[in-house]
């Protein structure tokens, strides 16, 4: 059971409503402009999301632009702030995985954004719950191993728990808490990593010059 599941379960004792994603929400897929036309991509302003993209997570910024005739030519959609993307298809990992956005988008051909048409579902909480079910979501997926793919008639039926807002909110509360945790701990880990590779350098060496004194590493910040 998932961290989420386990919130639901002692937040509504008496069990929720379980809706399907297409009952409140609009799934759409992007597209891509042709690449070799370089007036497509030029200079583009509009931003454009690959599938590489929702590793990000929330997803404020992207690298690829294209321009407004790019945008005319092709069938990808813009998405407002707050929209759940989830990747159809991508390679390795990537299929199944889900991200929100943070800035208004569109998406290449292998994204589903889900815009709710509702008030009754918080977007982060909808967000953390398809997060939670990335095994799900790959096991439905079309094909096998990693070649399958998922479609917008899957995303659409895929049925969510909607349990009232304010139990959705302090969901989301509890769930922002642990990821902020999780990065700061992270980021601590990866200071410890710099911290040993900064002695092990140091004594290596210390050891090829034949003594010495060892730098003190608060002087680069390590510590």
């Amino acid at each position: 059971m998932s961290d989420i599941d386990e919130l639901i379960e002692r937040l509504c004792s008496a069990g929720v409503e379980w809706r399907a994603i297409g009952d409140f929400a609009e799934c759409v897929s992007g597209a891509t402009p042709k690449t070799r036309v370089s007036r497509y991509w030029d200079n583009g302003t509009i931003p454009w999301m690959s599938s590489g993209d929702v590793h990000k997570k929330v997803v404020g910024s992207v690298e690829g632009r294209i321009t407004q005739e790019g945008y005319g030519s092709c069938s990808t959609h813009m998405l407002p702030a707050g929209t759940v993307v989830i990747a159809l298809a991508g390679q390795g990992k990537t299929r199944g995985t889900v991200a929100i956005t943070d800035i208004e988008l569109c998406t290449n051909q292998s994204l589903c954004g889900i815009v709710l048409s509702t008030s009754d579902i918080s977007p982060k909480f909808l967000y953390h719950f398809l997060s939670s079910q990335y095994a799900q979501l790959r096991a439905i997926s079309s094909g096998d191993g990693t070649r399958g793919g998922l479609n917008l008639g899957m995303i659409r039926a895929y049925k969510v728990p909607v349990p009232p807002m304010e139990v959705q909110e302090e969901i989301v509360r509890v769930l922002d808490s642990f990821t902020e945790l999780e990065a700061e701990l992270e980021a601590e880990l990866e200071a410890r990593r710099a911290q040993y590779a900064y002695y092990r350098d140091k004594l290596l060496d210390f050891g090829s010059r034949g003594g010495g004194a060892l730098d003190d590493p608060r002087r680069d910040g390590l510590v």
